[in-house]
């Protein structure tokens, strides 16, 4: 059967679209039960197991039962508790039918184009209401997805520990969580270089490296000659191609090359652009990066208290997008304007520590040197 979800806050389980809240010890007694299937306890058992340092009554086990399957009855056809006469309790799980829809194309269609419009749009919420009620909606989340989805939440470890992905299918996200670490950026753009002449890398994922994230490490290593050639060929690409997600992200990256110039005028003009972008494109990752930017100006202009508002709010709707590699990056390219300008900032101390918290909030530090180990090996 699909498991039963145990909340880390609360007592609460969710098993589809049903909720049950329990009492502490009914919850600990059911997940225990739950942990092992099929299995007999006796009540001395459960008691060890629930009660270890306390002295309950003779009737606490049966009558903690008792409300766990009043509570547990919207779910009687997936799980139940029985009685073995003499013995004790056991809990047993049902075999769950798989729904028809999975194998319906034009509901996955349609399920696939939704979650690509959440996806673009940056609706954090939504897209992790479909990975955890697949079975619910009849909609099976395909690899990309599943991939992009993991990047998103900063279950970065994942990429690591799943075996039965290729290197070449996850080579786009080790790559840009590699970015998100190393200090050396020639560095990572030379790793993205050598996987975009790659012919084992996936069409969809090289399409991005070339005409977007090689243009990003290009203008954050300062090589703005060789960005500027990039963003003229990448510009006339995505708006041939009309590839729509695209268009905000090649706007915010003039916006970049202005504020690297400090060049106030040219930097009025595509911060103007990129607002009438965001308009017509009006996704929400993109919004909080042009907001940060408008932040990263008012720095260049010693504003420096306008400056913390803009980037307060831009890290707010990131928050809400539940994107954890645009906090990342977002936290690099201040620290990086911060340090081009040569300013003595206490934003400065404040994002350095930022940065401490969330390299060890998601282990990355740890994953350094397990990404390069198979960038080196497969990017020679």
């Amino acid at each position: 059967m699909e498991k039963i979800k145990f909340s880390n806050t609360g007592h609460k389980v969710n098993y589809r679209s049903e909720e049950i809240i329990f009492l502490p010890k009914e919850f600990q007694l059911f997940r225990f039960l739950y942990q092992y299937p099929s299995r007999i306890f006796s009540r001395e058992e459960l008691l060890d197991a629930v009660w270890p340092m306390e002295d309950p009554v003779d009737r606490t086990v049966d009558d903690h039962i008792y409300r766990i399957r009043k509570k547990i009855e919207p779910l009687s056809s997936v799980i139940n508790i029985e009685t073995v006469r003499g013995q004790g309790y056991l809990l047993l799980t049902k075999e769950v039918h798989e729904s028809p829809l999975l194998k319906d194309d034009e509901v996955s269609t349609q399920f696939n184009n939704l979650f690509h419009k959440y996806h673009r749009f940056g609706q954090g919420d939504a897209l992790k209401l479909f990975q955890e009620n697949q079975d619910v909606f009849g909609f099976q989340i395909d690899l990309p997805n599943l991939m992009y989805l993991h990047f998103m939440k900063g279950d970065f470890s994942w990429f690591l520990e799943k075996r039965d992905i290729t290197f070449w299918e996850k080579c786009f996200y080790l790559l840009h969580i590699y970015s998100l670490i190393e200090l050396d950026k020639t560095k990572c753009l030379d790793y993205f270089t050598v996987a975009l002449s790659a012919e084992k890398m996936p069409e969809y994922h090289r399409l991005e490296i070339k005409l977007l994230s090689r243009l990003s490490l290009l203008i954050f290593t300062n090589q703005l000659g060789e960005a500027l050639n990039l963003l003229r060929q990448s510009k006339i690409e995505i708006y041939e191609k009309n590839i729509e997600g695209f268009i905000p992200l090649i706007t915010l990256s003039e916006l970049y090359i202005a504020l690297l110039q400090k060049d106030f005028q040219e930097i009025e003009k595509r911060m103007g652009d990129t607002e009438e972008k965001l308009v017509n494109f009006p996704y929400l990752r993109e919004n909080a990066n042009f907001i940060i930017a408008k932040g990263i100006y008012c720095m260049l202009k010693n504003n420096e208290s306008k400056a913390e508002d803009y980037f307060n709010e831009g890290f707010q709707l990131l928050q809400e997008s539940k994107f954890i590699p645009g906090m990342l990056l977002n936290i690099n390219i201040i620290l990086f304007f911060l340090e081009e300008s040569g300013m003595n900032s206490r934003l400065q101390t404040y994002y350095q520590e930022r940065q401490k918290k969330y390299m060890k909030e998601y282990k990355l530090n740890e994953l350094h040197s397990k990404i390069e180990l198979q960038l080196k090996h497969h990017l020679k």
